[in-house]
């Protein structure tokens, strides 16, 4: 496999949306994902998980995804 990975993930299920990062930088070269928000489809709001910000760079890939 020697494709390029993207930056997210998204994974969603019937009213919203999960955000995830990610990570193929670690010593096993596994791929991991860190949920990073949820996203209210209905409204709109977009929710970090735990004490998080969001970046520009992470609200500008969930708005053209």
């Amino acid at each position: 496999m020697s494709g390029q990975l993207p930056d997210f993930y998204f994974r969603v299920p019937e009213n919203g949306a999960l955000m995830f990062r990610v990570d193929t930088e670690n010593r096993q070269r596994r791929i991991e994902m860190d949920q990073i928000a949820a996203v209210n489809i209905r409204n709109g709001e977009i929710r970090p998980q735990g004490d998080r910000e969001l970046s520009e760079h992470e609200l500008e890939s969930f708005k053209t995804a």
